[in-house]
């Protein structure tokens, strides 16, 4: 009995196993499809998210065959789904039909906008000039949720880009679906108005969270050659509207501001009262867009959160300011965490601080912002593939009342400066691409004291290569940066003793020192990457980088250390079939060299992790790495280097299914020196509940454990020859 029923469970997993090989849809099918739009005239649809109106039942192609990415790559769902697409003249319209095999078990969260992560969803994504760079795309979820965003070819994603857009689903559990009706502005869109082709990227996904099912309606690959390069195509946009219209959004804006009062103040008296106009304007240029803006004030823009920065760097924050979000990813020039263009730098805090004031007999009052005068952006790519985003700026001269022992004074705390990006880029079919990006600052520096320490003009310029073979499946990525600044002997000499060069270091004195006689400071940056990725399960790169000691991005970019050369090696395994309980696997080993130009090394480190995904949709991410021979340069802000014992770094991320109503995450951070000296440790369990489709309630716990016991002070000037250990 025992082998007749061991003989019956192999019969069926047999066929069990045939009969999901025999559902695989073949690569050629599933993979760059090819969907004909057609133009409409005539009555429109309303807006209710039926498709039973003779708009979308007498007119145009359904197209259905979507298949699954995940948990089964290629395999027919259980549960179809099929597209339409129209135009007209100011409107992209899209029906998506979702057919349930359990309607009973549909999800109608609505989360907060922006937050595609609960709730049955369809996402469409538009490649709109065809260059496989970045796609504008639509989400909206079975509760009505939306969500926009920009995605990359790198599956980089910017939620702050916000379009205005309408989108309605219904529910017919008659017929155990449900449908989503989106309309899509062309003003909310940049593409070519003057294609050859009339072709466009798509890509239309729908995600089932009944059984965490992920279906593509042309597949992208779990292992790709690029995200948007991988779109299928939606033919006939030839015929598109050119817009050359003009908007003025004009303002007036009044504010009261409450803060602490200060006794005998003039200024901080615990309130204040003031106003501001201004005006945002867009014109569309044929195949580019226009944008202006005069005399902003963001005073309604999220605050940036608070943060206790004990390094020896600037806080790093996001862009949430409009006008600086559109087109973002055209400006891009980066390597790593070192870019060419930070927007934060324009409108930024004022740079100079009123000296002595005490709060008790001397008063200054506070800046937050340099006043924006007025700002430009040109953005657009043209025929021929050619990409172009230029920002002109120029910020007021900014003062601070003060008050010495009852004398009233005025100080300049921000010179009028001009800040001017211009950032090129053509693409040859997403397999080659060549561009190039200039920036300059220049101030009017009309005090003795903004001199001191202020550079009057700072360029940089970057070249970038990158050239794909064997569809793409190969790479080689090349980008180059160049700065120079110039300004006073005293200017020149604040930046070489700056945190990111610090050239008074004794350990660097055979390479570097500081010139008290430079009126200038240049360098350069880089890297140079070869590798493979693509559609394989082996992946590989080998990345060199630099920054030389007198890079320096800080005017107009920003970037934290200068002087150090990388040497990075990367093999990635990726396990995207079904393999015993899990949907996914990837591991990654990376070993890194780093050392200074006097020649020192200053760090390696071998680091191992691994990610996966259960068929339960829990989700793993553990990463563990050894560094040794640290030799830290910045720990005493300028004198020896510091020898540091070689440690572990460990860090773990687990959750549950994010979509289930409960959803448990735990983190964890720890840094372990092997001495025992250092140790920092970090814990973060956190717990989501949904209270039917539109309230969740969710708390996190932080818990930190540290020792550290080297924590920088201040630098002691000796009388005697100060002891110390030689690091070498």
């Amino acid at each position: 009995m025992k082998y007749r029923l061991s003989f019956v469970a192999l019969l069926l997993s047999c066929a069990l196993g045939k009969a999901q090989q025999d559902s695989i849809v073949p690569f050629e099918a599933a993979y760059k499809r090819v969907y004909n739009i057609t133009k409409v005239t005539g009555a429109k649809p309303v807006m209710d998210g039926r498709l039973d109106e003779d708009f979308w039942t007498k007119q145009g192609e359904w197209s259905d065959r979507f298949v699954q990415i995940i948990p089964y790559e290629r395999q027919m769902p259980d549960a179809p789904t099929r597209v339409k697409l129209f135009y007209d003249n100011k409107y992209i319209y899209v029906g998506v039909y979702c057919k349930e095999s359990h309607p009973e078990k549909m999800n109608r969260f609505i989360g907060n906008r922006d937050d595609n992560s609960m709730g049955d969803l369809i996402s469409v994504a538009f490649d709109t000039y065809h260059d496989y760079r970045a796609a504008p795309e639509f989400n909206i979820n079975l509760g009505g949720n939306k969500t926009d965003l920009v995605v990359t070819d790198k599956l980089n994603v910017n939620l702050s880009w916000n379009a205005v857009w309408e989108g309605k689903t219904h529910i017919d559990m008659a017929d155990s679906s449900w449908t989503a009706e989106l309309r899509i502005p062309f003003s909310q869109l940049r593409y070519n108005q003057h294609s050859d082709d009339g072709i466009w990227g798509l890509h239309v996904r729908r995600i089932r969270r009944q059984n965490n099912e992920v279906q593509n309606w042309s597949m992208i690959p779990l292992k790709n050659n690029g995200h948007v390069f991988s779109f299928g195509e939606m033919h006939g946009m030839d015929d598109l509207p050119k817009p050359r219209g003009i908007e003025f959004l004009p303002y007036v804006m009044g504010k009261y501001r409450n803060e602490p009062k200060v006794a005998g103040s003039p200024y901080q008296k615990g309130h204040s009262w003031g106003g501001n106009v201004g005006l945002d304007a867009k014109f569309a240029l044929s195949d580019f867009t226009l944008d202006l803006t005069v005399n902003p004030d963001y005073g309604q823009v999220e605050l940036d959160p608070s943060v206790m920065n004990l390094t020896a760097y600037e806080t790093f924050y996001d862009e949430k300011r409009p006008f600086f979000l559109e087109g973002k990813h055209i400006l891009d020039f980066a390597n790593g965490s070192d870019m060419m263009f930070y927007t934060r730098r324009i409108g930024a805090a004022p740079s100079y601080t009123p000296q002595g004031i005490d709060n008790i007999n001397s008063f200054a009052d506070s800046k937050d912002n340099v006043p924006i005068i007025g700002a430009l952006k040109l953005t657009g790519t043209n025929r021929r593939g050619v990409t172009v985003g230029v920002v002109q700026s120029v910020t007021a001269r900014s003062s601070a009342n003060v008050t010495r022992n009852g004398i009233e004074d005025v100080e300049v705390v921000e010179p009028l400066t001009n800040y001017t990006v211009a950032r090129v880029q053509k693409n040859w079919k997403g397999n080659s691409l060549l561009g190039g990006m200039v920036t300059s600052v220049n101030r009017a520096l009309d005090q003795p004291y903004l001199e001191d320490f202020m550079v009057r003009n700072a360029f940089t310029a970057g070249i970038d290569f990158t050239q794909y073979f064997k569809n793409r499946l190969y790479y080689i990525d090349v980008k180059g940066m160049f700065s120079s600044l110039n300004g006073s002997k005293e200017a020149i000499a604040v930046r070489q003793t700056s945190p990111v060069h610090y050239y008074q270091r004794a350990s660097a004195s055979g390479y570097l020192g500081v010139d008290p006689d430079r009126r200038s400071l240049n360098g350069t940056g880089g890297y140079v990457k070869v590798g493979r990725k693509g559609n394989a399960k082996w992946a590989f790169s080998e990345t060199f980088s630099w920054s030389s000691p007198g890079f320096d991005l800080n005017d107009m970019g920003y970037m934290k250390e200068a002087d150090n050369r990388t040497n990075e090696t990367e093999v990635v395994y990726r396990q995207t079939d079904i393999w015993k309980l899990f949907r996914y696997n990837a591991f990654t080993l990376t070993q890194k060299n780093q050392w200074n130009y006097g020649g020192t090394p200053f760090s390696n480190d071998v680091a191992l992790r691994w990610q996966s995904m259960t068929m339960s949709r829990y989700e793993m991410d553990m990463k563990e790495t050894f560094v040794w021979n640290r030799l830290d340069s910045r720990l005493l802000r300028g004198g020896w280097d510091m020898r540091l014992n070689p440690y572990f770094q460990t860090s773990v991320k687990v959750n549950t299914d994010k979509a289930k109503r409960m959803m448990f995450m735990l983190k964890y951070e720890g840094n372990h020196n092997l001495d025992g000296y250092n140790r920092f440790n970090t814990l973060s369990p956190s717990l989501t509940f949904r209270l039917g489709n539109h309230v969740y309630l969710s708390g996190q716990v932080d818990y930190a454990w540290n020792t550290d016991n080297m924590q920088y002070v201040g630098t002691l000037t000796a009388s005697a020859s100060p002891a110390r250990t030689d690091p070498s």
